[in-house]
């Protein structure tokens, strides 16, 4: 029987591979001449990547520790917020609301003005990956919290169980399957709101790099700063992804897709 660790490989392996499959179609039209000239070759943006990979090598950096700073913040924040919501009813709403708010405003609106009241340094590009990842987190936190069999929650009122005792076997294995989809979920949105906040004025980054690239119409260079957002936000869900199908062990993948 296969481990647990072996199917998640599996399930990150095909999308890989039919991503290969795509660029080597891509490459064959690209030869032909069947392609028209905004879309290079993966062989020429490869070319571009060896020839700047010191420079797209820092930029990486900045864009994921930007993106990983406002994520962690986002799901402390999340957590924290869910965890109230579930504990004082009458704040589940007014906690909900709020998020629901947060999203609503349009980053692209949001990160201007931000950018002029605290500058555009790190500080405000993990404010802005932070506000972008929060709602999927806090949705993912509320609803799982709540995810626990009534039955179950009597059983350990019958046997007198502490509250931490509760939370720690009951709502929190419970919740783990809402927990994880918000991660996935926000783990992306991170990267998203990392690079839209890099495009207001930051020195370093690789939003910046694709702002450059399309004022100056380097195709290639446009394609490698869209492939490099395109793996860091699959890279991101695919962590979460493995995570979850190392510690979610007593579901099957199917009962979690379904």
């Amino acid at each position: 029987m296969r481990s647990r660790f072996t199917d998640a490989l599996i399930s990150v392996a095909l999308p890989v591979a039919g991503i290969a499959a795509a660029l080597l179609a891509i490459e064959i039209l690209k030869r032909r001449g069947d392609l028209p000239v905004t879309i290079p070759a993966p062989s020429q943006v490869w070319g571009v990547l060896i020839a700047n990979g010191a420079g797209i090598r820092s930029a990486v950096i900045e864009t994921v520790m930007n993106a990983a700073r406002g994520y962690a913040v986002a799901c402390v924040v999340a957590l924290g917020a869910a965890f109230i919501a579930a504990i004082i009813v009458p704040l589940r709403s007014p906690i909900y609301n709020f998020g629901v708010g947060l999203a609503s405003v349009p980053l692209i609106a949001a990160t201007p003005l931000l950018a002029m009241w605290l500058g555009s340094g790190p500080l405000t590009r993990s404010l802005i990956a932070g506000l972008s990842s929060y709602f999927p987190l806090l949705v993912g936190a509320m609803q799982g919290f709540r995810a626990y069999e009534n039955n179950h929650m009597e059983l350990f009122h019958v046997y007198s169980a502490s509250r931490w005792r509760r939370f720690r076997f009951l709502i929190l294995p419970s919740s783990l399957p809402y927990l994880f989809a918000g991660f996935k979920l926000a783990a992306p949105l991170a990267v998203l709101g990392s690079l839209t906040a890099e495009l207001t004025g930051a020195e370093n980054g690789v939003g910046v790099i694709m702002l450059n690239a399309l004022f100056s119409f380097d195709i290639q260079m446009v394609w490698l700063t869209v492939l490099i957002a395109c793996a860091l936000s699959g890279v991101g869900y695919a962590l979460w992804a493995l995570i979850e199908h190392m510690t979610i062990y007593w579901e099957s993948p199917r009962e979690l897709i379904g």
